[in-house]
């Protein structure tokens, strides 16, 4: 086998680079993704409900525990209650007259005691007549006649709860019970007070989840009083503050208040995006008790969850994918037959056969057996209309081009000699290459395309550039090769004109100017004229200024008589020199006469003009025409005039300063009138 075999065979693609960018690969990949698109968003929309599903289960069911927590605390009120009022009868008056039998009661008493933090009798007057801590320890006799709860008592004679407060026997967070005490006649002799403390054991006793402080990520219980202050709380530090100083509560309890602190069993429950917060009233002492869970306590069980089921559906689309790709491979297997059947009947060789096949695939065959017959037909019938175009090209005396989308595809051999290029130089090239400049060529096809849908051909000069060597004018004309279709193309006609073009040139030259000084004629100059009153108008309400300056020379009569005729022509032409070195290349210089003259000065007001006309009456003063031996000298007067409101014509313009210049000479002549 020869080396360059070798090489085709080594850099033959492997069957995976084969397969890839097939229909049955792009089929394959489409189909598994949407398969796999399908299982995703239905597992994803499962899991939402479930998930949607849990988080209302968690909800009722922290309502539950927060309702059983209200009943927990409302039990104990109760309980408290009803240990009060049962020993309230047995302290009598005379009881409470004796000290030493009264604290031998409370010693006797020990359940009773357990029942509190704290116990104080008050006489009527709020002298307290005992004061025992729970585990028997008198503590100080606190006076209690401006206590709130001890002057509700006295004048509604019922029992009364306190609002969380600071207990006087512990110093610590607590809930104080009063116990009227009523002789039979109605008199209240005293008051049974009982204190439970708050921050360990007492009402909210076994209700928290936590018992080292409730951290972020934490689900706990919170019980609040109708004031806004925490009543309890996992981090006994946060009991009796309001409940904004804790941010996993403050959002929740705001909008419980804006909901008009509604207080029943069953007040309610908030989902947040981190939290679940649920809330029971207790009716017994108003308080609220709160439950706040964590979302991502209830989220973690889905997680893995949705991981298996992902994971699950991931095999699954991936088998799916496999046998989705051998049955489209066994499908498809005419579809590649048909392909390298087509392939080598389109490279020429006509002896490869069409398979036969069925259905669409069938259908395809003769299909593409059609097109290759009608395309080898169109294929003939081209190459005799380009053998005979090109005969037609290569004779005609005219350049002939076809453009089309803005590029050359056919090019006669006269445009290439025009244009010092070959074809292969040509076509296929933009247009913007034959021409002086892009503008140009933009501008061209703007105007025929304008004549073109005016169902005209289009005919006009232009500067056209070569290889090598200077542009040349030429007429181009155009024509759409169908009207009805501007994308079929243009067939352009090229005449090269730039002889007729510089005779015309001359023409309009000699015709402006003076053909002894080179200056502008009276014709030119009155074109000059015309030019500047159009700019004046066109520019309305600001128009720049204007001069005209008449000269009109002095002492030539005499060198034309004594000099004779060629030293007046001598003297006219250095004159007509002197002005043209002392104006601006912008300004107009004409001789209007035999040895009168003219300038305009556009953009000068008659103060610039001053200067200009002095610089030239002093450079035609400094001629000094040597001739036959004499120094031959003249002077000029000058007369000036601005273009104003007065003067609204040219022929107005020009009497102004001709009358200037009438003044000048009336002067003795050599000066500059305005």
């Amino acid at each position: 086998m020869s080396t360059d075999g070798q090489t085709a065979l080594s850099r033959r693609p492997g069957p995976l680079a084969r397969w890839l960018p097939t229909l049955k690969a792009r089929l394959a990949v489409g189909s598994t993704l949407m398969l796999f698109a399908a299982i995703a968003l239905t597992l994803t929309q499962m899991v939402r409900v479930a998930e949607q599903s849990i988080e209302a289960s968690v909800e009722r069911q922290q309502q539950v525990e927060v309702q059983r927590s209200a009943d927990v605390v409302s039990r104990r009120v109760r309980t408290a209650q009803r240990a009060l009022s049962a020993t309230a009868p047995l302290l009598t008056k005379a009881l409470l007259a004796d000290e030493r039998r009264l604290h031998d009661f409370f010693q006797a008493q020990a359940a009773f005691r357990s029942s509190f933090g704290g116990i104080v009798v008050a006489d009527a007057r709020g002298r307290a007549l005992i004061a025992m801590k729970h585990d028997g320890v008198v503590g100080p006799q606190p006076s209690l006649g401006a206590k709130p709860t001890f002057r509700r008592v006295l004048q509604t004679r019922l029992p009364e709860i306190s609002s969380p407060t600071v207990g006087l026997l512990s110093a610590q967070p607590v809930v104080v019970f009063a116990q009227p005490l009523i002789a039979g006649d109605g008199e209240v002799y005293g008051v049974l007070f009982g204190s439970v403390p708050l921050d360990t054991g007492g009402l909210a006793a076994d209700l928290d989840t936590t018992t080292d402080g409730a951290e972020d990520g934490d689900e706990f219980t919170v019980i609040t009083a109708a004031d806004g202050r925490i009543v309890s709380h996992p981090d006994h530090g946060r009991v009796l503050q309001p409940v904004a100083s804790e941010p996993r509560l403050s959002a929740a309890y705001a909008r419980w208040v804006r909901a008009g602190r509604p207080h029943s069993a069953q007040a309610g429950a908030w989902s947040g995006a981190d939290e679940v917060v649920a809330m029971a009233g207790e009716p017994e002492t108003g308080w609220q008790v709160w439950r706040v869970v964590p979302r991502r306590l209830l989220k973690e069980p889905l997680r893995e969850a949705r991981i298996e089921a992902l994971e699950l559906g991931a095999a699954f689309s991936l088998v799916m994918s496999a046998l989705m790709v051998w049955f489209l491979a066994r499908q498809l297997r005419p579809l590649d037959r048909l392909q390298r059947r087509a392939a080598r009947l389109l490279a020429g060789d006509e002896r490869a056969g069409w398979p036969d096949a069925d259905g669409e695939i069938g259908r395809l065959a003769q299909t593409l057996r059609q097109v290759v017959a009608e395309r080898m037909r169109a294929e003939q019938a081209r190459a005799v209309v380009l053998r005979r175009l090109g005969s037609v090209l290569a004779a005609s005396p005219v350049g002939l081009a076809f453009e089309r989308d803005g590029r050359l595809e056919l090019v006669s051999a006269e445009v290439c000699r025009l244009l010092g290029r070959d074809e292969t130089q040509l076509v296929g090239r933009d247009t913007a290459l034959i021409f002086a400049s892009a503008v140009d060529d933009e501008t061209m096809r703007r105007e025929s395309a304008e004549a073109f849908a005016r169902g005209e051909v289009y005919e006009g000069e232009w500067r056209l550039v070569g290889r090598e060597g200077p542009a040349f004018w030429s007429r181009l004309r155009a024509r759409p090769v169908d009207a009805a279709d501007p994308s079929a193309g243009t067939i352009w006609c090229m005449y090269d004109i730039s002889g007729q073009v510089d005779a015309r040139e001359r023409l309009e030259h000699a015709a402006r100017h003076d053909p002894l000084t080179g200056l502008l004629n009276r014709d030119g100059f009155a074109i000059a004229l015309q030019q500047v009153l159009q700019a004046r108008a066109a520019a309305g309400s600001e128009p720049r200024p204007a001069t005209l300056v008449m000269i009109d020379l002095d002492r030539f009569k005499p060198i034309n008589d004594a000099a004779g005729h060629a030293a007046g022509d001598a003297m006219l032409q250095r004159v007509a020199a002197a002005i043209a070195d002392s104006v601006r290349s912008s300004d107009a210089a004409a001789r209007i006469g035999g040895d009168e003259f003219a300038l305009l000065l556009p953009h000068c007001d008659v103060r610039q003009g001053l200067a200009v006309a002095g610089k030239v009456e002093q450079a035609i003063a400094a001629i000094a025409l040597d001739w036959d031996g004499q120094a031959l000298r003249l002077g000029a007067s000058l007369g000036l005039a601005e273009l104003g409101p007065a003067a609204r014509s040219a022929e107005q313009w020009l009497a102004a300063a001709d009358a200037a210049c009438y003044e000048a000479k009336r002067r003795g002549g050599g000066v500059v009138v305005a």
